[in-house]
């Protein structure tokens, strides 16, 4: 399975240098500055799907859900159209679109499970933008949109960015699947080497990132972290580690509800530059390690 959805060159003469001190827009983009794959910017939004349990019997069905922001497991609203798609993969690999309500919320939808094995829960954002820059009267500014919408009025551009997320998680029907469907065919994916349902506190996973269908042989930056682990923002239990080659092993040292984000950053491709300067990739997986029951079960509820 593969899913993809994902731009004149710009005149260079409306971009006098006024003052030397001041780096003009026109010369910054004529000489290609290569952008640090890794360099230091604030997080953007991400995105997680989830299910409201990772364990489910047949002919049974649980709602899946969004994260999207800073806080696990849960914290912003989604607005409709930065959803490109939502869909649900059964375990013989038959794929299902959901359809998604014109709303902000946490986009939860009920996915009936009706076939033992592995399921997995898939879905993309709509790309975004973000950029800072400075304007023709020396003012501070943000935008939401591309290069083209504000270059007229620039006199510098610190950053322009173009977004785009894939997310997945893993549900058991009754019993995983014998052949663990690892991979989604999801552009950027972040692909275990082992069924992560299959493990136990204490255990660790190995992952290997897939760019396109192919090893991603790159540099890139992952974290993780657990549900419970910390109520504070992007305060991770594995913080962001840099990493080339895509290939990372997480230590499962709880369990719970885990996720895991992966992430790259790269020179807009030349053809792109009006647009944005640079390319930010990111993927994010959700999986649920079990633990043995901690109290005997109660005859009534």
């Amino acid at each position: 399975m593969k899913h993809k959805s994902e731009s004149s060159s710009i005149n260079k003469s409306l971009f006098p240098v006024k003052k030397a001190k001041y780096l003009s827009i026109g010369l910054f983009l004529a000489a290609s500055v290569t952008l640090p794959c890794l360099s230091s910017v604030s997080h953007g939004h991400s995105l997680f799907i989830q299910s409201g349990r990772y364990e489910v019997s047949k002919g049974k069905s649980s709602p899946l859900f969004f994260c999207y922001g800073h806080h696990f497991p849960v914290d912003d609203a989604v607005r409709r159209e930065k959803l490109a798609w939502v869909k649900m993969v059964s375990p013989a690999g038959e794929e299902k679109e959901i359809a998604l309500r014109d709303e902000k919320s946490l986009h939860s939808y009920p996915v009936s499970y009706d076939s033992e094995g592995t399921w997995t829960l898939i879905a993309e954002t709509t790309p975004g933008y973000f950029a800072m820059y400075t304007d023709k009267k020396w003012r501070k500014r943000h935008s939401l949109k591309p290069l083209s919408s504000f270059i007229e009025n620039a006199s510098e551009v610190e950053s322009s960015m173009r977004s785009s997320q894939w997310t997945k998680a893993y549900v058991t029907c009754e019993k995983p699947s014998p052949d663990f469907p690892s991979r989604a065919g999801l552009p950027l994916e972040i692909v275990p080497l082992k069924n992560p349902q299959l493990l136990k506190e204490g255990d660790s996973l190995e992952v290997q990132v897939y760019n396109d269908g192919k090893p991603y042989l790159g540099n890139g930056a992952w974290d993780a972290t657990y549900n419970g682990f910390s109520t504070e923002a992007e305060d991770m239990f594995i913080p962001r580690t840099e990493v080339k080659g895509g290939v990372f092993t997480i230590p499962v040292d709880h369990s719970g509800r885990w996720f895991v984000r992966f992430f790259t950053k790269q020179d807009a491709p030349a053809d792109a530059r009006d647009q944005y300067l640079t390319e930010k990739r990111t993927s994010t997986m959700t999986f649920e390690v079990r633990n043995e029951r901690k109290r005997p079960k109660s005859d009534s509820h």
